[in-house]
């Protein structure tokens, strides 16, 4: 059993849904959250109003699955990161020890 975890911009939320709909994975969680990035050279970083980070509104997909399904989609994230410039996006997959899955 894996556990699958891909972030990215919440503007490709429809396009990871669908991916996650082709390949037919029956239960994922969707979480919204906002990332954080430390800027080095943070403009006006002396003012009251520069805070040193900037923030991105992320979701993340988890989901439980079959080693090889999770190899597939992993495959399928990773040519879909690769097809297009500038995508923020991580993908992980995690060895799970137990379980009690959602059926």
């Amino acid at each position: 059993m894996k556990l699958l975890i891909a972030t990215t911009v919440i503007e490709y939320r429809e396009q990871l849904q669908e991916i996650f709909s082709e390949y037919k994975v029956p239960y994922y969680n969707e979480i919204e959250m906002k990332g954080v990035k430390r800027m080095v050279d943070q403009h006006r970083l002396g003012n009251w109003f520069g805070t040193g980070t900037a923030g991105l509104e992320n979701i993340a997909f988890v989901s439980l699955m079959s080693e090889e399904q999770a190899s597939s989609l992993f495959k399928v994230l990773t040519e879909y990161k690769d097809s297009a410039k500038n995508k923020v996006f991580s993908v992980y997959i995690l060895e799970v020890n137990k379980a009690i899955e959602v059926k």
